[in-house]
């Protein structure tokens, strides 16, 4: 029907331009029935015209040619839809009436380039792919739990790598999953040293929890880490900032976790999934957070806890220093201390969590009341701006260090005039300090009755944007060990007891464990670097 339509059409618009007949006209008065040719001539044709007709033909020979296909693919679309109704009849546990005992493999038809719609099937679900459906909707949705959270004050239980795989992967065989590698317990070998690889930019902030069996990370590449110790191994990671962090925290029985960052946003996090729980946005750049004790009143901490925050002047919002509480579900502002000679470098909680500490440029340590933000005290602890502060156990001693090059240690115990106990002076500016398991009393007692362990840790190095235009080498990134001085009177200088090295770039910060046991610093490079002291040291640390 096709081809005799299109063939009407051509012959309907043809033109003979080789052929032309003239005939001369009728004789008057001769006969009506008779004619006479008087000349015939022959034109020669055009080569387009030749062209023309020869691109006709073909395509009336591929127009008859489709015509002819088209039976021969619904003829072969058949045994493929019989076999369909096959499969899903046995799915469904029901056999075909004429389903032969091979299987017959499944041909694959051509497509009709020319079809208008595609047909799709869709497979009927069955309870078996329901039931593993909505497995996988828990499996995504639940979190991983990286540590089993103990009631009562029992340390946590961090749960072991293969645990894990296997509730990620309950068919996996029993395969050993790919585990990072790892850091040995060494605290029978002394001065042992590893690398933690797990930022990709600087590192900014370290901490422990309270039993020294995590340890927490900042960088600038906007991610938190959080390892396991002794083991190194790294469980998992928050990621939730814009921006750089510079500062985390974790609750007594590491629970919550409290990030900071350039991006403007505080966000609490259940720690052992990482989670995002709430997040506040403040005025400037968040430079420091701490976790402090339960509230006012509250003798629980797993109902209500407080955290202090100092961000930087942004605009016409001046620095300032504020009190949150979380109850689990949302940050509430408690107070704002805005009575600030510069933007707080570090903020801490003091003694007691009744007071918070913080840091300027002018070498001030100021004390504010935690519950009404009045101040208590201010220490000109050196003549340039503190880098970092940090306190004893008891938070009756605090170590600062500044650009000065110098780092000191005072008493700020309860009835006592602030004096300084012990001071010593490098060769390089400092950017993190440490203080070790380092009660009041022993700093303060007779030369015989001091620890005579590592007491102190110092680190910094020339700024990062200075370092390829002197010739400095990596020294400059050793942390500085140093251990009590011995002179019976007061003030007195701290003595030197070796470096740790391993840096290629500026420190910015130094972590103790409370036992005395270990140390970490993270620098410029990204890299985070553990230090196992010798049993001695915590030894004497904890005769102390």
């Amino acid at each position: 029907g096709v081809c005799a339509l299109l063939e009407g059409r051509l012959i309907g618009r043809l033109r003979l331009p080789c052929l032309e007949a003239q005939l001369p006209p009728k004789a008057e008065g001769g006969s009506s029935g008779t004619s006479t040719m008087v000349g015939f001539e022959i034109s020669k044709p055009e080569i387009t015209t030749v062209i023309r007709w020869l691109l006709r033909v073909v395509l009336v020979l591929f127009l008859a040619w489709l015509v002819r296909q088209r039976p021969e693919q619904e003829e072969e679309e058949e045994p493929e839809e019989e076999e369909d109704q096959a499969d899903k009849s046995r799915s469904n546990g029901l056999r075909p009436r004429n389903a032969s005992a091979r299987s017959v493999a499944r041909l694959q038809p051509r497509r009709d380039p020319y079809a208008t719609a595609t047909r799709q099937r869709r497979g009927v679900s069955t309870p078996v792919d329901q039931a593993d459906f909505d497995s996988v909707i828990d499996k995504v949705s639940k979190p991983k739990e990286m540590w089993e959270s103990r009631k009562g004050g029992e340390p946590i239980q961090i749960v072991k790598p293969e645990k894990r795989q296997e509730e990620a992967d309950p068919n996996a065989g029993g395969a050993s999953p790919e585990r990072r590698p790892s850091v040995k317990d060494s605290r029978e070998s002394k001065g042992k040293e590893n690398a933690l690889h797990g930022h990709e930019r600087p590192v900014t902030y370290i901490t422990w929890n309270r039993e020294n069996n995590l340890l927490f990370t900042c960088s600038k590449d906007k991610i938190v880490c959080v390892w396991s110790f002794p083991d190194g191994e790294m469980l998992g990671s928050y990621k939730g900032h814009a921006g750089a962090v510079w500062a985390c925290s974790a609750t007594w029985d590491s629970r919550w976790l409290v990030t900071c960052g350039a991006d403007r946003l505080v966000i609490v996090w259940e720690a052992r999934t990482s989670r995002e729980l709430a997040r506040v946005e403040l005025p400037g750049v968040v430079r420091g957070v701490e976790w402090a004790g339960a509230a006012p009143g509250v003798t629980a901490s797993d109902v209500s806890e407080r955290f202090v925050t100092c961000h930087n002047r942004f605009g016409a919002h001046p620095p300032a220093l504020t009190v949150w509480r979380f109850d689990g579900k949302a940050i509430e502002e408690l107070l704002v201390i805005a009575k600030l000679p510069s933007a707080a470098n570090m903020v801490r909680w003091g003694r007691g969590d009744y007071f918070v500490a913080s840091a300027h440029d002018n070498g001030e340590l100021i004390f504010w009341r935690a519950d009404t933000g009045a101040e208590v005290k201010r220490l000109k602890a050196h003549d340039a701006g503190i880098s970092k502060f940090d306190f004893g156990p008891d938070r009756e001693l605090v170590a600062t260090v500044s650009h000065d090059m110098s780092v000191c240690v005072w008493d700020i115990g309860k009835g006592t005039d602030w004096r300084l106990l012990y001071k010593v002076q490098t060769d390089r500016p400092l950017n993190a300090v440490a203080l070790g398991n380092l009660s009041r009393a022993a700093a303060v007692g007779a030369p015989d009755q001091r620890p005579s362990g590592v007491m102190v840790i110092v680190a910094g190095g020339q700024d990062a944007r200075q370092v390829t235009t002197t010739s400095s080498g990596t020294d400059q990134f050793n942390a500085l060990l140093y251990r009590l001085g011995s002179e019976e009177k007061l003030p007195s200088e701290l003595k030197a007891d070796g470096v740790t090295k391993g840096h290629f770039g500026p420190v910015h910060t130094l972590a103790f464990s409370s036992d005395g046991c270990a140390m970490a610093s993270g620098a410029e490079d990204g890299i985070v670097r553990l230090h196992l002291f010798d049993k001695e040291n915590q030894e004497a640390a904890d005769s102390k």
